[in-house]
Protein backbone atom coordinates (compact mmCIF):
# COMPACT_ATOMS: atom_id res chain seq x y z
CA UNK A 1 0.00 0.00 0.00
CA UNK A 2 1.55 3.54 -0.67
CA UNK A 3 -0.21 5.86 1.50
CA UNK A 4 1.31 9.40 0.34
CA UNK A 5 0.31 12.62 2.38
CA UNK A 6 0.48 15.65 0.52
CA UNK A 7 1.00 18.43 2.58
CA UNK A 8 2.51 22.14 2.35
CA UNK A 9 5.29 23.61 5.05
CA UNK A 10 3.33 25.46 7.93
CA UNK A 11 0.53 24.00 7.61
CA UNK A 12 -1.43 23.02 11.15
CA UNK A 13 -4.24 20.93 9.11
CA UNK A 14 -1.34 18.96 7.67
CA UNK A 15 0.52 18.06 11.25
CA UNK A 16 -2.95 17.76 12.39
CA UNK A 17 -3.73 14.96 9.83
CA UNK A 18 -0.09 13.65 10.36
CA UNK A 19 -0.95 13.37 14.06
CA UNK A 20 -3.73 11.26 13.51
CA UNK A 21 -2.70 8.93 11.31
CA UNK A 22 -0.12 8.22 13.71
CA UNK A 23 -2.22 5.42 15.53
CA UNK A 24 -3.29 3.43 12.33
CA UNK A 25 0.36 3.46 11.36
CA UNK A 26 1.40 1.71 14.43
CA UNK A 27 -2.13 -0.39 14.78
CA UNK A 28 -1.55 -1.48 11.36
CA UNK A 29 2.02 -1.23 10.40
CA UNK A 30 0.99 1.35 7.22
CA UNK A 31 4.18 3.35 5.92
CA UNK A 32 2.72 6.86 4.90
CA UNK A 33 5.28 9.21 3.07
CA UNK A 34 4.97 12.56 3.62
CA UNK A 35 5.28 14.51 -0.02
CA UNK A 36 5.90 18.39 0.43
CA UNK A 37 4.18 20.19 -2.87
CA UNK A 38 5.78 23.43 -2.10
CA UNK A 39 8.88 23.43 -4.56
CA UNK A 40 7.03 21.40 -6.90
CA UNK A 41 4.90 23.02 -9.66
CA UNK A 42 3.05 19.91 -10.79
CA UNK A 43 2.31 18.74 -7.03
CA UNK A 44 0.89 22.92 -6.13
CA UNK A 45 -0.97 22.22 -9.50
CA UNK A 46 -2.68 19.22 -8.77
CA UNK A 47 -3.20 19.99 -5.58
CA UNK A 48 -2.93 23.61 -4.83
CA UNK A 49 -4.72 24.87 -1.09
CA UNK A 50 -6.62 21.42 -0.69
CA UNK A 51 -3.97 19.77 1.54
CA UNK A 52 -3.54 17.70 3.91
CA UNK A 53 -4.43 15.55 0.74
CA UNK A 54 -3.94 11.55 2.02
CA UNK A 55 -3.52 9.23 -1.48
CA UNK A 56 -3.42 5.67 -1.84
CA UNK A 57 -2.57 3.82 -5.21
CA UNK A 58 -2.68 7.34 -6.49
CA UNK A 59 -6.35 7.88 -5.96
CA UNK A 60 -7.68 10.67 -2.88
CA UNK A 61 -8.88 9.51 -0.09
CA UNK A 62 -9.41 12.20 2.29
CA UNK A 63 -8.57 16.46 1.36
CA UNK A 64 -8.44 18.58 4.34
CA UNK A 65 -9.20 15.87 7.17
CA UNK A 66 -8.60 12.95 7.66
CA UNK A 67 -11.76 10.40 7.19
CA UNK A 68 -10.98 7.46 9.53
CA UNK A 69 -13.92 5.49 8.15
CA UNK A 70 -12.41 5.69 4.55
CA UNK A 71 -8.72 5.20 5.57
CA UNK A 72 -9.96 1.70 7.46
CA UNK A 73 -11.53 0.49 4.60
CA UNK A 74 -8.81 1.32 2.11
CA UNK A 75 -6.59 -0.43 4.68
CA UNK A 76 -9.21 -3.63 4.94
CA UNK A 77 -9.34 -3.72 1.23
CA UNK A 78 -5.72 -3.65 -0.01
CA UNK A 79 -4.33 -5.79 2.82
CA UNK A 80 -5.72 -8.90 1.47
Amino acid sequence: MDFILYSRSNCPLCEAMEEELRPFIERYGITVKRQYIDNEPELVRLHGNKVPVLTLNNETLCEYFLDSELLLNAIDKNSH
